[in-house]
């Protein structure tokens, strides 16, 4: 319990000398702690008032309790804690007082007219149930030297803000500049958020085993939310989410060519659709619209793909283009199984198929023993260099799931 709770405590002194300063420290900086209020170095907040003693006050993170204490350290004026005395009776002896918990509030008055407010905030460290790998690289060099800027943009949310049991994990690849892809890589966890913060949309999914509504909606609105006119990109995302008995369930979108596929218990399924002009369910689909595409026919107003987000200009010019996602069945994994999902743009696809890829993953598994700190993101690590050396001509970024780790913990940073 204790390494799961991180608590960042804030001092603001509001009146006397040193009115205005401000000092914080985190629960889990412990080679900071303890922290001590004193007119004179080495104290780790310099109060500059003469009735002040030089080490005046000590605060700790207590790791039984999982709370903040104050301590007078024999302090020759005292403190008081929301106006009741925390030092020794005794104030002329120099013993030091009992330790007292601090409260998000409170207000330290050291001496007469030094006063500190005290602000807690506690968070929570969240654990991936699994390994979460992530590699990417601009492969910035064409033939002809020219660089390469990067459009690729990745994003991984464990939890979704608001919810403790799903994640979304994410590649966006950017046509005429990044700006559509780096919006999407925010507005598209943030309508995931708002969605499942509803908790009847929450139980549902988890009742049901399925959250193509969900996953349907959040692209829905966050195309309504995208002003981008002359940029826009593919949108890839795999909603993940754990019942009560720690089975994982994977479901994803897509919109473009950033592909995904998951291998469990040996059986390679494909979660995404190929929404470039020359697949054949994306011409199946153009065709429905009555205006089919012409034989040989590989581009829509320059683009190679069909569906997307952002691009307004071009929707506005062709009624055949849609943000429309696909939406895979629900892949569940259980405790006992093995699996992995790989999720990359199309700079991997492009030099690497999809048999190839799961034997790659295989290779770099026996690599990567289960004591290897992070075997998932040296994995990705591997996916990455072999499309370097396959002499890939397009930005590359890789996410891997691995659901092998479920006995393993690795931390997964919000807004990655």
């Amino acid at each position: 319990r204790a390494g799961n709770v991180r608590s960042i405590l804030t001092l603001e002194v509001i009146s006397g000398p040193s009115h205005g300063l401000c000092y914080s420290i985190q629960s889990t900086n412990a080679s900071k702690l303890p922290l001590t209020l004193g007119r004179v170095a080495p104290s780790d907040v310099l109060l500059k008032d003469s009735e002040i003693s030089g080490k005046h006050a000590m605060i700790n993170w207590n790791l039984n309790k999982l709370k903040w204490e104050v301590v007078d350290m024999g302090s020759l004026n005292g403190t008081l804690l929301n106006s009741q005395a925390i030092h020794h009776l005794d104030s002329g002896s120099r013993h030091w007082g009992e330790p007292v918990e601090l409260a998000n509030g409170d207000i330290l008055t050291l001496g007469t007219s030094t006063k500190v407010f005290v602000q807690v905030t506690s968070q929570t460290k969240h654990i991936v149930p699994f390994g979460v790998g992530l590699a990417s690289d601009p492969m910035a060099l064409r033939r002809g030297g020219k660089k390469l800027p990067m459009e690729d943009v990745c994003h991984c949310h464990w939890p979704i803000p608001g919810t403790d049991q799903f994640g979304l994990f994410g590649v966006c690849d950017g046509h005429g500049g990044a700006s559509a892809a780096t919006s999407a890589s925010k507005i598209l966890p943030e309508m995931f958020s708002s969605i499942l913060s509803d908790s009847f949309r929450r139980e549902r999914i988890l009742s049901q085993c399925d959250a193509s509504d969900v996953l349907r909606d959040a692209f829905l609105q966050t195309e309504a939310c995208m002003k981008h006119y002359y940029e826009g990109c593919t949108a890839t995302v795999l909603l993940v989410w754990v019942d009560d008995h720690e089975n994982i369930f994977v479901q994803c979108a897509n919109v473009g060519d950033s592909a995904c596929v998951m291998n469990i218990d040996g059986k390679q399924i494909k979660m995404t659709e190929d929404h470039r002009i020359t697949s054949y369910s994306e011409r199946h689909r153009i065709q429905e619209t009555g205006e089919p595409l012409k034989d040989g026919e590989t581009r829509l107003c320059g683009l190679n793909l069909g569906r997307m987000l952002g691009d307004k200009f071009l929707k506005e010019q062709d009624a055949r283009f849609s943000s429309e996602p696909y939406v895979s069945e629900v892949v569940c994994i259980r405790q006992a199984s093995r699996g992995f999902a790989l999720l990359a743009s199309d700079g991997f696809w492009d030099v690497v198929n999809l048999k190839k890829a799961i034997q790659l993953v295989e290779q770099a598994r026996k690599r990567c023993t289960r004591d290897t700190d992070n075997a998932a993101e040296r994995i990705a690590n591997f996916l990455l260099t072999e499309a370097r050396t396959q002499r890939t001509k397009d930005n590359t970024s890789i996410i891997f799931l691995d659901f092998d780790s479920v006995n393993r913990i690795y931390s997964c940073k919000l807004g990655s």
